[in-house]
């Protein structure tokens, strides 16, 4: 069952250029897949420029290197998710599923998504370090708007409603794999939720160290030693989110797996149905991708 899961900003022109390319095709509805990969360039520049206002070379060199890294994408990257959702799906006809399956299916795709980081991580150091006083400022203020409105929408003075709230997001992406839950399975991710305790905070804190020291690394792009902090900032970002974040994920992975594990397990025959279905649609669509015809006049 494919991932249900976040993660942080600019590098939104940075981790979102990578993470676009896979969440994107992954989460986005089947029938729009082909359409939604077909216009990624365009929504990449469009995305960076909404967190950086760009100038017009420094918009036409991004729109190169967007368009060169999808190009390696499409070749490279995805006849190997055909064959990952190929793997899932002969998961999923077998019962019971271990965690340990999951967990492999899982590393999997954050193996993908750390290539993506690796290949993003030359094209946002040239952003970067070409950038201006004023474009950093602009940066560091829509950074810190956009945490404070995702903060507000997630994270409440109440505790129950913000229980509340992330259980309803994780049923929501479960019924999309899997269709109408069975009153098993809401207590399942009832559970997991309720193990989750601080969870949500502790991503938001993370993040927060996260761009401070993105924009404290700013301050110096012009010395020789700054590509390899925006390395280590894009490739190794849970090193700056703090020690309980670092707890945090190496928990959550494994907890995440057992969630999809016993949902899974708990399936109805017509919920198996619904997921296979939803994977062959969705590889349908990777088949009909076209590398060298990502803007066809009829998508």
């Amino acid at each position: 069952m494919p991932h249900i899961q976040g993660t942080p900003p600019s590098t939104r022109c940075c981790r979102y250029i990578a993470i676009i390319g896979l969440i994107a095709l992954l989460v986005s509805g089947c029938s729009s897949t082909t359409l939604a990969y077909r216009q990624l360039d365009w929504a990449i520049v469009w995305w960076v420029d909404d967190f950086i206002p760009l100038t017009d070379p420094q918009e036409d060199r991004l729109s190169q290197q967007v368009d060169q890294l999808l190009a390696w994408h499409c070749q490279s990257e995805l006849p190997q998710y055909t064959q990952w959702l190929d793997q899932l799906r002969n998961h999923i006809a077998t019962t019971p599923i271990q965690s340990e399956t999951v967990l492999a299916q899982q590393d999997a795709l954050f193996d993908a998504i750390d290539r993506l980081l690796i290949e993003i991580t030359p094209a946002t150091t040239e952003l970067l370090a070409g950038l201006t006083d004023s474009q950093v400022e602009a940066l560091a203020e829509t950074m810190a708007e956009k945490r404070q409105e995702r903060e507000e929408e997630l994270l409440s003075e109440d505790p129950q409603e913000q229980l509340e709230k992330r259980e309803e997001r994780v049923r929501e992406r479960a019924e999309r794999w899997l269709g109408p839950l069975m009153p098993t399975q809401r207590a399942i991710i009832a559970q997991w939720n309720a193990d989750r305790g601080r969870q949500t905070e502790i991503w938001f804190e993370g993040r927060a160290r996260w761009q401070a020291a993105l924009l404290d690394a700013l301050k110096d792009r012009a010395k020789p030693d700054f590509p390899e902090r925006i390395r280590q900032l894009i490739t190794n970002s849970s090193a700056y989110r703090g020690e309980e974040y670092r707890l945090m994920l190496e928990q959550s992975r494994p907890a995440m797996a057992q969630l999809i594990t016993d949902l899974m397990n708990a399936a109805t025959p017509d919920q198996r149905v619904h997921l296979r279905d939803e994977i062959d649609s969705l590889r349908e669509d990777f088949e009909t991708l076209r590398c060298d015809q990502r803007h066809p006049t009829a998508a």
